[in-house]
């Protein structure tokens, strides 16, 4: 869904005026449109504390975004990986936003959880409190997927591209949100090597920015991860 984006300067009332904050930027990850439309109906009358911005303005800008919502149960691998890359490439909290009862047994401590029975403003202050929430837990670290599936799957959906094998399982790295660092000692390659390859992926597929290849190999197939079931594991973010 693409929103229209919209500047929202400080409110001024003669030399006692009070300087506001900006509103706080919200990504929203759900596999059901009518979800997204919804949220942002409630957020709408609110847009002077959050603003809801489409995935693709959050993957061009990740830095941008303070949190993001989304619903685990029965999240698309390519909704899992966007999740994923909201998370570590700024510093985007992801927050639990559901139909199942946040506090039911088994809930992780470490997610903020957020019901999606929450009313307009209910749902703002959440979002609000959330982002001042304190992880408990540090996030686990993440290993590269290279197992055969990734691969295999990276390769044949590269070729289409007129990618080469190699280009195709770096740009898959890139896409699960790895750094160059983190591939070239997975891959044995030095740096400069993998910054080779990346430039030459990034001409064959028409893209500048690497927040720009991210969202083409997210729509390609890339970075598909086996799938582990359960939620997203951003528990710290």
């Amino acid at each position: 869904m693409n929103l229209t984006t919209t500047s929202h300067k400080p409110r001024t009332s003669g030399i006692h005026a009070v300087p506001q904050k900006r509103p706080l930027v919200v990504a929203l990850v759900d596999d059901h449109p009518f979800v997204a439309a919804g949220v942002a109906s409630l957020l709408a009358p609110h847009a002077d504390r959050v603003q809801l911005v489409d995935t693709e303005t959050a993957l061009d800008d990740p830095a941008a975004v303070d949190v993001v919502l989304y619903e685990p149960v029965k999240l698309s691998q390519t909704g899992q990986n966007l999740v994923r890359r909201l998370a570590t490439s700024g510093q985007a909290r992801p927050v639990v936003y559901t139909w199942r009862d946040p506090q039911a047994p088994g809930s992780s401590r470490a997610q903020v959880r957020l019901s999606k029975t929450l009313g307009a403003d209910e749902l703002v202050d959440a979002i609000e409190r959330a982002l001042r929430t304190t992880p408990t837990a540090a996030r686990p670290s993440r290993p590269l997927d290279r197992t055969p599936h990734a691969v295999v799957g990276a390769t044949a959906n590269g070729a289409r591209a007129g990618l080469t094998p190699r280009e195709a399982e770096i740009l898959s790295l890139v896409t699960q949100g790895h750094t160059n660092v983190e591939i070239g000692k997975q891959l044995y390659l030095s740096i400069n090597s993998v910054k080779t390859y990346i430039r030459g992926a990034y001409r064959k597929i028409g893209v500048e920015r690497r927040t720009q290849a991210v969202a083409w190999g997210l729509r390609h197939g890339l970075g598909m991860e086996p799938a582990r079931g359960g939620l997203v594991d951003v528990s710290a973010s």
